[in-house]
């Protein structure tokens, strides 16, 4: 990494500082409403295609004869394509713009889900499902980086519960179309008809390149400052076409200038907030994983029909919905540390619940409460591993986060699982789960920063000019 100081060149502070200022001040109009759903639409497209692997692995099982570790790496198989294609997507998309990227990787992993249909056999499939893992971690970090550089401070993690609410609509509706599917289709080709379906939204991609304009922050990051004033003259044009807009508060959007820093120094100043995020991300990555994956076969397992199974599947990952929407609210109101730890002790109990649970009608309820609260983690938690790093190297720090955690929670943890329920059974399986979640509520509340009611450019300034910003 190297400096994160203006390119040479660059128009004065004081005008950078304006354009910050009319981007914190555009109230939430219906564009702006139009922008944050066309960044959750693509995380919903791209639910669909994740959540298809869990929803066709008790069909899959039983035709292809399975054995408990083949089915954990084909579980886990779209997630290692995710993580390997993750930082270097990052990078790629702090380079050459957020839509740009979210474009490409649409399109890719859209297409490599209907080439899913054809795969012949077992390996062919897990390799068509890790190159589309390929194109979701080139989407994943995008939707709530581009929202963060768009909407105001006060707003940033309430909108991440609206982006993530539509990522878990799209893994709700995988099951239902599941249930639509594969019990009235022949096994064979009830999975295949099924990644057809879960493939379709390719032309999405096309919805984002025409509807989605690029980060004002990002395009003056790049030195392309006349793009930038463009895109917020245009913002606020439409802004105003639903009245008139508050003055831009300049002194609230002001911060010192920041000093240079070298590649060592800036990876230390960031080292403890990619660590304590990673740490945070991997208990809540776990959870997620074995809810969304798992719970078909689970329920399959404790004795339930096939399409009931699938049901009960729909029901725990809708419960993530209110949760999420519920987090994004109440982080922006008592702050992200709080209501990370709030919900990641709910959702250690709901798993110790789980564990212990004397009747389906029980798991079915602690399930729900795993994932309203584990998954229902994840607005806050995504803002604010966004916010912690600065325009120039957000998609880069917020991929790096996922790419640990998925490592960690998503491949590692999700693949382990059936292995554990083989051989510890899954009372205690999921007492394991419950013990993690509780190691990541104690690393971010003990040693994460507060960034609630504070603009990225101020966030920036406490990392890379404590003193300085503790002043002003």
């Amino acid at each position: 990494m190297g400096s994160f100081s203006s390119p040479s060149g660059s128009p004065p502070r004081s005008l950078q500082q304006g354009v910050v200022a009319r981007l914190e001040r555009l109230p939430m109009t219906p564009y702006l409403w139009l922008l944050v759903l066309v960044a959750g639409g693509a995380w919903f497209v791209e639910s669909l295609s994740i959540g298809a692997t869990g929803v066709i692995l008790p069909v899959l099982k039983p035709l292809w004869h399975l054995s408990s570790a083949e089915v954990g790496f084909l579980a886990v198989s779209s997630t290692v394509g995710v993580v390997v294609g993750l930082i270097p997507a990052g990078r790629i998309g702090d380079r050459i713009g957020r839509v740009r990227l979210l474009t490409y990787g649409i399109f890719v992993y859209s297409g490599l889900t209907l080439l899913s249909s054809l795969a012949p056999n077992y390996t062919v499939l897990v390799v068509l499902r890790l190159l589309a893992g390929l194109g979701m971690g080139a989407v994943f970090p995008l939707p709530y980086s581009i929202v963060s550089e768009f909407v105001s401070r006060t707003r940033r993690t309430w909108l991440s519960g609206v982006l993530d609410a539509c990522l878990s609509v799209g893994y709700f509706i995988a099951p239902l179309l599941g249930l639509l599917i594969l019990p009235r289709v022949a096994p064979d080709l009830s999975w295949r008809l099924f990644m057809v379906a879960a493939g379709l939204p390719l032309l999405y991609a096309l919805v984002v390149r025409r509807v989605m304009p690029e980060s004002p922050r990002w395009l003056w990051h790049m030195g392309r400052q006349h793009e930038a004033l463009v895109a917020v003259d245009r913002l606020e044009q439409r802004s105003r076409a639903y009245g008139p807009l508050p003055e831009p508060d300049v002194a609230a959007a002001d911060a010192p200038e920041v000093p240079r820093h070298s590649a060592r120094d800036t990876i230390r100043l960031y080292a403890r907030a990619t660590v304590v995020s990673a740490v945070g991300a991997t208990g809540t990555f776990f959870m997620f994983y074995v809810v969304l994956t798992y719970m078909p076969t689970v329920f399959r397992q404790l004795g339930l029909p096939f399409a009931t199974s699938l049901a009960f599947a729909a029901m725990v990952t809708a419960a993530a919905i209110p949760g999420k929407l519920l987090n994004g609210h109440l982080s922006e109101r008592w702050g992200r540390k709080a209501v990370f730890a709030l919900f990641m002790g709910f959702a250690a109990l709901s798993a110790i619940l789980f564990a212990t649970a004397p009747s389906i009608g029980w798991r079915l309820a602690d399930g729900m409460g795993m994932s309203f609260f584990g998954t229902g983690a994840f607005p806050g938690l995504k803002m604010y591993y966004a916010e912690q790093y600065p325009t120039g190297y957000r998609v880069t720090g917020a991929s790096t986060v996922e790419a640990v955690s998925r490592t960690l929670g998503g491949i590692v943890g999700a693949a382990l699982m059936p292995i554990a329920w083989h051989s510890m059974g899954l009372g205690s399986s999921f007492l394991i789960i419950a013990a993690v979640a509780l190691v990541s509520l104690a690393v971010v509340a003990l040693w994460g920063r507060e960034t609630r009611g504070m603009t990225l450019e101020r966030i920036e300034q406490q990392y890379l000019a404590p003193k300085a910003a503790a002043n002003s």
